[in-house]
């Protein structure tokens, strides 16, 4: 998520706190693939995780157009994946189990 140190818009020297390399490991953003969130793969070395990217993105897409408290859309939610632990068996890393887990990672 976002990260602690909450940007200063005043000081021009921090108008641009997103790092290249940052707005490279952008996925998406939500909701409607235009809003003001955004998922980032800031992983490292994460086997089959592209296989699984349609489904993070779409438990992303459901968890910030509803929102947490009242079906309210999300604002100025940044998402980081750090580390996704698969599980070996493909069957397992399907859409049934990626979307709902998305969206509750999205609610924490």
């Amino acid at each position: 998520l976002i990260g602690s140190e909450t940007p200063n818009f005043s000081d021009p020297e921090n108008v641009n706190f997103w790092d290249a390399n940052d707005a490279r490991t952008i996925w998406c953003f939500g909701p409607d693939q235009t809003g003001p969130n955004v998922v980032a793969d800031t992983s490292k070395g994460v086997p089959s995780l592209t296989e699984s990217k349609a489904s993070v993105i779409a438990g992303f897409q459901w968890a910030t157009n509803e929102g947490v408290l009242c079906d309210e859309n999300m604002r100025g939610v940044r998402v980081n994946i750090k580390d996704v632990p698969l599980h070996a068996d493909a069957i397992h890393r399907g859409g049934g189990q990626f979307i709902p887990t998305a969206r509750r990672v999205v609610y924490a």
